[in-house]
C-alpha cells in the first residue's frame, strides 16, 4: 500500500459544511489511519463575502484543536484553506483573509461546481490574481467545471501557466457522472494530473478519507511511480513548499483517441 496524504478535505468539524461534530471527524481519521493516509490538511470552505477576521481566527483554533485529535490517531494535520473564487475575492486576498496550504505558496482555489467554466468569463483573470500576488493556484477538483467535457486549450494554458490540478477520488469513480469521471481520467491518462485528494466531507458515505479504492487502478493505468507522485510525493512537496513533478504517461499511438474540446464541439454545433 502506497503512503498517501491528502490535501483537500472538510474534516475539521462545525466550521462549514464538512464535518458535523468531533464524533464524526474521529471516525474520519480513523478510516484515514486504516486507509494508510499519514498527513491530513484541513481546508474549510473561505467565501470571502462571509469572512472576518475573527471567523477566520474560529476556524485556525478548530484546526489546532483537530491536530491534537488526529495525533492519537498517528495522522499530522496541516493547515490551509479553500478559496472560493466569486467576484469579491480579490478584496478577500488585499485584507490578508485566505490561508495558503501549511503557510506554502501554494492556495487551494475553487470555482462554483454548479457553474459551467464557460459560463465564467474570467476565471484565468481570477487564477493570475492569485499568481501575481506571489502564489501558485491548485485547482480544486478541476475536472468538475467542465460540464460537457474539457476545453483542452484552456487546461494547456493553465497548466503552461504553473497552476496545479487537484483532482478528486470520488470523480474518477464516476460518482459525479460519466463526463466528470471521463475529465479527470483524461487528465491523468495525458499527464495533466498534479494530486488526487479525498474532498473529504462525511465520516461515511462517498466523500469520505479514503484513497486506497482508487490506488490499484491508477498503478495499473499509469504505473506504480505515477500512482507515488499523485497521492503522495507531489502532495508531500507541496507541504514543504517545492515545485512538483509531472507525472510522466506514455501511451501508445495505437491507444489513443483525441478527445474533442469544449471549444470544437460549439463550433461544429453552430
Amino acid at each position: 500500500m502506497i503512503k498517501k496524504i491528502d490535501l483537500h478535505s472538510h474534516i475539521a468539524w462545525g466550521i462549514d459544511d464538512g464535518m458535523p461534530d468531533v464524533a464524526s471527524a474521529r471516525q474520519a481519521l480513523q478510516c484515514a489511519r486504516e486507509d494508510g493516509i499519514i498527513a491530513i490538511c484541513s481546508t474549510p470552505h473561505f467565501v470571502s463575502n462571509q469572512l472576518d477576521s475573527k471567523q477566520i481566527q474560529r476556524m485556525r483554533d478548530r484546526q489546532i484543536e483537530l491536530a491534537f485529535l488526529a495525533e492519537k490517531y498517528g495522522i499530522e494535520i496541516y493547515a490551509g484553506a479553500e478559496m472560493f473564487m466569486d467576484e469579491s475575492f480579490v478584496r478577500a486576498l488585499n485584507n490578508g483573509l485566505y490561508q495558503t496550504i501549511n503557510r506554502s505558496r501554494y492556495l487551494l482555489c475553487e470555482f462554483d461546481v454548479r457553474q459551467e467554466i464557460h459560463s465564467i468569463p474570467d476565471a484565468s483573470d481570477r487564477l493570475y490574481e492569485v499568481e501575481i500576488r506571489g502564489m501558485k493556484p491548485v485547482i480544486a477538483h478541476v475536472e468538475r467545471y467542465f460540464h460537457h467535457g474539457l476545453d483542452e486549450e484552456m487546461i494547456r494554458e493553465w497548466k503552461e501557466n504553473g497552476y496545479i490540478f487537484q483532482i478528486n477520488r470520488t470523480s474518477l469513480q464516476g460518482m459525479h457522472g460519466k463526463t466528470i469521471q471521463a475529465n479527470a481520467w483524461w487528465l491523468i491518462e495525458h499527464g495533466y494530473g498534479h494530486i488526487i485528494c479525498t474532498d473529504t466531507h462525511r465520516a461515511e458515505g462517498h466523500r469520505v478519507e479514503k484513497l486506497s479504492d482508487i490506488e490499484t487502478e491508477l498503478i495499473e493505468k499509469v504505473g506504480i511511480e505515477n500512482a507515488k507522485k499523485l497521492l503522495y510525493s507531489n502532495p508531500l512537496r507541496i507541504l514543504l513548499n517545492k515545485p512538483i513533478e509531472q507525472i510522466e504517461v506514455h501511451i501508445e499511438k495505437k491507444g489513443i483517441f483525441r478527445r474533442q474540446s469544449w471549444l470544437e464541439k460549439s463550433t461544429n454545433s453552430i
